[in-house]
């Protein structure tokens, strides 16, 4: 069988498997198999896996495929009648008293906000109001592998996608049938070839290098397709790097260019027969602007509290009855746009599940300090079955505030002799590495923090000053041991499978759970700009997120636990 899929990233065999699934189209599902057999990542053989069941399933006598024609519900079923079994066919469980008054809420109608707070049950809560309804219902997630294992468990009157999944089925075939326009991207260095750029002295102390033009238009348009907004505007152009302490004059300029630059790029991702690609941001903002109705009788928002702006602007105007379910105090993607819809929409209902299942009550207790530090009453309670504790551990698991700490973190395992995992791939971490190198070697680079430097000691310069302090412990780690060897150490991280030590940021830690859990020292502090009475509510939640990641034990450094206390 020739490898029609070749050249495809899993990102696009992924949006295949999904097109494939919906459609019934067993053949395009079979070549996506047969790719994912060449392919040796970890996410390859996830995807491949989750593949596998599904082909296994709908092979199955009564197996069915997402997609193929339902049954009516009859009228003996009712809209509220509950399954005696979960779609495994195991018993169906009973819900606690909180999960019980969120199904309540849900059955009574209108919308209805749930507050789960961190390990508290919040996907079978989902799972519970699938299964109490014979409506059509329609489950929203971000992340590709909740949406395959929400399929596997949600009844077949739920439909179950990304945000993108959705839109990708709905832009027009002229389109989609052209998967180069639909979803490959161009980077900084294509676009500036692409739109002839060239050196660009600003003022005097301002240079922007083709590259960093390109980067700076490319940025500008990601923020108004992630927006809410139906026109570019001066807002979606943002300050990076050299530019934080820019004279306004010199960025008054560099929003007209990037503003300019934009509207012509998106004019030219909308023609369906321009070779520049609308990618995968793009698809979603034609689909938004195109006002779309979800065909659903209600529709459930997972992770509400990290919603992209320009998603929660369709589900605002749907006729459908909406569930927003998540944690405000778990929202840590604020810096990249993203709105906490747990603290911004009005609705008609809310209740809490605040018991968790995770973890017990001593992590509790930290936990629910740092919810009061938050403005939260209603205390995060422990499971009294689960033993846990916070102190001293040997942990399968450490978990960083920066990249400073993930790469020092790693370099230290490597040097007991232990193999280390690092979440989510070394990928950005080489980027901002090679960026290290760009600036070295006198080029400028297209990582947001580096942007408009021309050398690496600028960068370095820039840290001493206020709007640089957050880049200080990644350069002092550079300067220490060398951008060679930071390299070196990635790029001895191994599969978890095959690890001793699982290393991450606690961003990439979200929606992840482990035994037990070391929190390195750089937590809770104040970032620049803020006000030094108290900790940054920003860096709460994030420390939110990390501590209660842990089910057994976690160890929290002294000096962070006395500042909760």
């Amino acid at each position: 069988m020739s490898r029609q899929y070749l050249s495809w990233s899993i990102a696009q065999l992924e949006d295949e498997f999904e097109r494939a699934q919906d459609s019934g189209d067993r053949a395009a599902i079979e070549r996506v198999v047969s790719e994912l057999g060449f392919r040796t990542t970890p996410k390859a053989r996830s995807l491949r896996q989750a593949v596998q069941r599904f082909m296994g399933a709908a092979a199955r006598p009564g197996g069915e495929q997402r997609g193929a024609a339902k049954p009516p519900p009859t009228a003996k079923s009712g809209p509220t009648q509950k399954p005696p079994h979960n779609t495994n066919g195991k018993p169906a469980r009973k819900p606690t008293a909180e999960q019980q008054q969120a199904i309540d809420q849900f059955q009574h109608g209108g919308s209805v906000k749930i507050n789960a707070y961190a390990g508290t049950g919040k996907t079978s809560t989902l799972e519970f109001l699938a299964q109490s309804t014979s409506r059509r219902g329609q489950y929203i997630a971000f992340n590709r592998d909740i949406v395959r294992d929400a399929k596997e468990k949600f009844p077949n009157t739920v439909n179950c996608s990304t945000s993108h999944g959705l839109a990708f089925k709905a832009t027009p075939s002229a389109y989609r049938n052209n998967s180069d326009k639909m979803t490959k991207r161009v980077n900084a260095n294509q676009l500036a070839e692409m739109l002839n750029l060239r050196r660009w002295e600003v003022d005097g102390r301002h240079v922007l290098q083709p590259r960093s033009q390109g980067y700076l238009i490319l940025d500008t348009l990601r923020r108004y397709m992630q927006s809410a907004d139906a026109e570019l505007a001066a807002h979606h152009v943002t300050r990076h790097g050299s530019l934080l302490a820019a004279p306004e004059a010199t960025m008054q300029a560099v929003t007209e260019f990037a503003l300019h630059g934009a509207k012509h790029v998106w004019g030219r991702m909308r023609a369906e027969t321009d070779p520049m690609p609308l990618g995968h941001d793009g698809y979603l903002k034609l689909w938004a602007l195109s006002n779309p109705k979800i065909a659903a009788d209600f529709i459930l928002l997972d992770e509400a509290q990290d919603t992209n702006p320009i998603v929660l602007d369709v589900l605002r105007k749907q006729s459908a009855q909406m569930i927003y379910v998540g944690d405000k105090y778990q929202q840590i993607y604020e810096w990249r746009g993203a709105v906490n819809a747990m603290g911004k929409i009005e609705t008609q209902g809310e209740t809490y599940l605040t018991t968790s299942f995770r973890f017990g009550p001593a992590i509790a207790e930290w936990a629910s300090k740092l919810l009061d530090l938050l403005g939260e009453k209603r205390p995060l309670r422990g499971n009294v079955a689960v033993k846990s504790r916070v102190g001293r551990v040997e942990p399968r698991t450490i978990l960083a505030r920066t990249n400073a700490s993930t790469i020092a973190a790693i370099i230290e395992c490597l040097d007991e002799g232990k193999k280390p995992h690092l979440v989510g791939g070394a990928d950005e971490l080489m980027e901002m590495l090679r960026g290290v190198q760009d600036l070295k070697e006198g080029k400028q680079s297209t990582v947001p923090d580096f942007f408009g430097f021309d050398k690496w000691q600028q960068v370095v310069e820039f840290t001493k000053s206020g709007e640089g302090d957050h880049l200080l412990s990644f350069v002092n780690l550079v300067e220490g041991r060398g951008e060679r060897q930071l390299m070196w150490a990635l790029n001895r991280t191994v599969d978890e499978e095959r690890s001793d030590l699982t290393i991450s940021t606690a961003h990439k830690a979200k929606g992840r759970e482990w035994s037990t859990v070391r929190l390195t020292d750089d937590f809770l502090r104040s970032r620049p700009g803020k006000p030094a009475n108290g900790p940054d509510p920003a860096e709460v939640r994030l420390f939110y997120v990390a501590l209660t990641r842990a089910k057994e034990a976690v160890e929290v450094p002294q000096n962070i636990l006395s500042l909760i206390r």
